[in-house]
């Protein structure tokens, strides 16, 4: 068996090690990320390994310099003379190599930080505010019929439902709903409207088979079942969608008098929010053609590229978009990428059923990949640890500050 080069180091540090590289590779399970999230909280100097550790320009110029590693020996030797630069040129990384190289650096970082910092003193001040208003959202959902009668989906039992116009509402489990057709029924169809509120999400499988998951404070209506040569639907929030292909019919969203999108089968997130700067069209899988009906312009958009527009202005096309971050709250996360502090306290506010007070511009991008089960408090604690951003909180309301 070969020899492991680390087995004489602190098995502490080198388990942080291999958790930092799994957060860094995507590849931690949901029980390593909590272990993770309680190391980087219980110490200020955790999280501010963890920040520099994963910045990733710090990732790529270490990578770049670990290229250059032929030995345990050079390693230590360059590590001795401080060696740690920076490069300006980025390139594409290797995932085999990030794999290897990641946990080599993290643990030399790692002892570094700790050998070095021990005495050192942080003065950074983290959140520490009772957020027992402002509890994460679960599945919670209102299912509105035609008549007006409605279905409280958080506490309805699990099963039948209902039967309404051709089609019978089962509840499968907590946070899900499926339609399901009569055959002998196919001229029956009303109007029904699925609405998540704030702090909510939820998950419908229409008639046709097309799968729909809603964010927080959403709202999607639809037909009991479909009829006619299309498919159509409407939504406000966000919400994301696996259509069921059909090509006889094809399948139409259509967003609040600004556009619609037309599919055959296709998986695509939508993002339409009263209170968000523009909509958002982002394509998966498939092929989506976009209509902007107060500009009168449409697009097709392929699998990787967003369709960004607001109200009066033409939209525009943007390609290699981040699918995770984008996606992410279907899988139960936030995850934000470069993202400006406006953007990560809407989804905050949306989740936790928060007001935002901003009390000082700031400029800086946020990095981050937290659970949406998370408390606010742990949340909160890790945005601050690059020390752009503090927090107060009062009632329901959260004070952001330089």
């Amino acid at each position: 068996m070969k020899e492991n080069p680390y087995e004489h180091l602190d098995e502490g540090a080198y388990r942080i090690a291999y958790l930092i590289a799994g957060y860094v590779r995507h590849t931690l399970t949901e029980k390593e990320h909590d272990e993770l999230d309680d190391w980087i909280i219980a110490d200020d100097k955790n999280m501010q390994l963890f920040e520099e550790l994963t910045d990733e320009k710090n990732i790529e110029a270490n990578l770049a310099w670990m290229d250059k590693v032929k030995s345990k020996q050079s390693y230590e030797a360059l590590q001795q003379a401080g060696k740690f630069k920076r490069s300006a040129k980025r390139f594409k990384l290797d995932p085999a190599w990030i794999v290897a190289a990641s946990i080599v650096l993290l643990i030399g970082a790692f002892f570094i930080f700790r050998n070095a910092g021990s005495s050192a003193t942080n003065n950074t001040k983290m959140a520490k505010v009772d957020t027992s208003l402002l509890q994460p959202g679960g599945n919670r959902a209102i299912l509105t019929f035609e008549d007006g009668s409605r279905i409280d989906l958080t506490t309805a039992k699990n099963g039948l439902m209902k039967n309404d116009n051709g089609a019978d509402i089962i509840k499968l489990g907590d946070g899900i709903i499926l339609y399901d057709p009569h055959k002998s029924d196919e001229s029956l169809s009303s109007v029904h409207s699925l609405s998540t509120p704030v702090g909510g999400q939820f998950q419908v499988t229409l008639p046709d088979g097309t799968k729909v998951w809603l964010n927080a404070a959403t709202t999607l209506k639809y037909p009991s079942r479909f009829t006619g040569d299309e498919r159509k639907v409407e939504v406000n929030g966000e919400a994301y969608f696996e259509v069921a292909k059909n090509e006889k019919q094809p399948f139409r969203v259509m967003l609040a008098d600004s556009a619609d999108i037309t599919v055959l089968g296709t998986h695509f997130n939508v993002m339409s929010y009263s209170n968000e700067k523009a909509k958002e069209i982002t394509l998966l899988e498939g092929s989506v053609k976009v209509s902007q009906l107060t500009t009168n312009s449409s697009h097709t958009i392929k699998p990787g590229q967003q369709a960004v527009f607001t109200h009066n202005s033409p939209f525009t096309i943007h390609d290699n978009i981040d699918a995770a971050e984008i996606t992410g709250w279907k899988d139960g996360w936030f995850v934000f990428h470069d993202a400006p502090i406006e953007s990560v306290m809407n989804h905050v506010a949306r989740w936790y059923d928060a007001n935002i007070v901003y009390e000082g511009e700031i400029k800086d991008l946020f990095n981050a990949t937290i659970l949406r089960k998370e408390p606010l408090s742990k949340l909160l604690h890790i945005l601050e640890t690059n020390g752009f951003v503090h927090f107060k909180i009062k009632n329901k309301t959260i004070y952001v500050s330089p």
